[in-house]
């Protein structure tokens, strides 16, 4: 077998106890000595607002009623759906509390994807928005969970449900959930589901641990960040991993202070982050490219902005300048992870290293290998595996996808890496979103990176399309035009030209868009602006199949 090559973190690695549930964890330590009555959480739509002390103290309360009045045991699982809101946060920290599993779900999912995620997590609660309950009710009886599983409105009523929180007034506090004589690596914390971008949802099942040692790993990495004095406006829905631990866990147990948006639009999350006085950005690269395109970002009153963060995929050089000339050189953070993994790399802009997505965090290692899981040299290309105590446990109730995930402790994450001598990891592409071309292999990444830098191109995104002539893959683009862009119906043709040589003219002649161009109203995304790009593939074998 050949020798592996293990890159580890080089942060200092955090204590990580296994005898702490997490709700243990945010009572027993307080980082920043932050004062119990601070206001650490409000949304923009219900005008409620929650204090450090208060968000425990309800907690107990509410994890009584839980127990009390729905027979909430633990390890029994609630499902959640509901747009952002401080009531939602509080019902995770009630349902952790008590014991429970918290499976978050996506507000706009389809009856069929409800029921996908209801089969999957088998809750005996469900809490929902109530616009959601009739949708709610069709998919649970589709499982035919039906009547075996209570639902309850979330932050509205419906006539003849309980209702969260005002249903919910207690004078008594539960214990805390007790891991102390116990495994918290054996105990299931949270539910939360793969995206889907490029198939069905996976129920990904996190430990306590797992949570706990995300939290104590990012602190350690980078506590000028996740600090008590930060201030955030949060539009990505807490029911992604990126919502859960920075908004319900990191932010409570640091008491940093999050204004939670209801629904983002651009407009308004510059105003939030203007009056809020915002000192970090957190943002996705769709909206930091929106961002540096925005005619009227001065207009807005940024100053107190100090740095920015940014997941979901490695940002494009020329987005970096932009944004550190609008912000007066503002460091900019970027991420990666997935849900799997919570965060597995995170890093600070260095002008040499713009297209870097980081060195490994705390308490993380990590290979790179080849198609034949043989590791290789430094500086090349490969599927990265990682480990650690961030790392989830399994899917639910889907042991064939937990075997794929993993090979020999190690999780594929299925994304293409390459890592240089200081260890900064630098991102290719997904690995099946690798483009196949008589042989060569094309990073969707790296034309799209090109596509943006076209006046006209406001957004654009490159998927494999089948060329039957040749019996190969060839790069197609989606794009969306600009506000200055010709859109004239006989201009259209012309653009596209244009645009399509301005590509290629920068390209080997293998990456060339020999699939052509389509232009669209919008890119499809997920709730938290991640691409769709199993909608584009899908629309781009209907493509094929309409010609055959």
């Amino acid at each position: 077998m050949a020798k592996q090559r293990i890159y580890r973190s080089t942060y200092p690695s955090p204590y990580i106890p296994t005898n702490l549930s997490v709700s243990q964890f945010l009572t027993r330590y307080n980082p920043d000595a932050v004062s119990q009555d601070k206001i650490i959480l409000e949304d923009d739509w219900t005008s409620r607002r929650i204090t450090y002390s208060c968000l425990r103290k309800e907690a107990a309360r509410h994890a009584w009623a839980l127990q009390q009045s729905f027979g909430l045991k633990p390890g029994d699982v609630v499902a959640i759906s509901a747009p952002n809101s401080v009531a939602h946060v509080q019902l995770l920290h009630a349902v952790l509390w008590a014991g429970g599993t918290i499976s978050l779900i996506n507000h706009l999912s389809t009856e069929d994807d409800f029921a996908h995620c209801f089969k999957i997590c088998k809750p005996s609660l469900v809490v929902v928005d109530p616009s959601l309950c009739d949708t709610i009710t069709r998919a649970l009886h589709s499982t035919h969970l039906g009547d075996s599983v209570k639902v309850v409105t979330l932050a509205g009523s419906q006539k003849g449900l309980a209702n969260y929180p005002s249903g919910f007034a207690s004078h008594h506090e539960l214990p805390v959930f007790d891991l102390s004589e116990s495994d918290n690596r054996e105990h299931t914390a949270a539910i939360c589901f793969s995206s889907g971008t490029s198939g069905n949802p996976k129920g990904v099942e996190l430990s306590h641990h797992n949570l706990i040692a995300s939290l104590a790993g990012v602190r350690a990495t980078d506590p000028s960040f996740h600090n008590s004095q930060s201030r955030n406006v949060f539009f990505a829905p807490l029911c992604h991993i990126y919502g859960l631990f920075t908004v319900a866990l990191m932010g409570a147990w640091i008491g940093s202070y999050t204004m939670l948006m209801k629904r983002f639009a651009l407009d308004d999350f510059l105003r939030l982050c203007s009056t809020n006085n915002a000192n970090n950005l957190r943002i996705v690269p769709s909206i930091a490219l929106a961002m540096a395109k925005h005619a009227h970002l001065d207009n807005y009153d940024l100053s107190s902005v100090n740095c920015i963060m940014c997941t979901g995929a490695a940002l494009q050089p020329e987005v970096i300048r932009v944004l550190q000339r609008k912000f007066n050189q503002a460091p900019i953070f970027q991420g990666y992870g997935m849900t799997e993994t919570n965060i597995a790399t995170l890093r600070s802009h260095e002008a040499h290293r713009s297209k870097s997505v980081g060195r490994l965090y705390a308490n993380v290692e990590a290979r790179i290998v080849d198609d034949d899981l043989n590791d290789v040299a430094e500086g090349v290309d490969g599927e990265m595996l990682v480990r650690g105590p961030s790392v989830f446990r399994r899917y639910v109730n889907n042991p064939d996808a937990t075997v794929e995930a993993f090979h020999d402790g190690w999780m594929r994450t299925g994304d293409v890496l390459h890592i240089d001598s200081e260890g900064f990891l630098y991102l290719t592409d997904r690995k099946k979103e690798l483009i196949k071309y008589k042989g060569f292999q094309v990073a969707p990444s790296e034309l799209e990176g090109i596509l943006t830098s076209h006046p006209y191109v406001d957004e654009g995104v490159v998927c494999p399309k089948w060329d039957e002539e040749n019996g190969t893959e060839v790069p197609m683009a989606y794009i969306t035009l600009t506000l200055d862009a010709p859109v004239a119906p006989k201009d259209l043709g012309k653009v596209i030209k244009d645009i399509q040589e301005f590509v290629d003219g920068k390209v080997s002649p293998y990456k060339r868009l020999r699939g052509g161009i389509e232009i669209l109203q919008e890119i499809p995304k997920t709730a938290s602006g991640k691409i769709l790009r199993r909608v584009l593939r899908a629309r781009s074998r209907d493509i094929r199949t309409s010609k055959l």
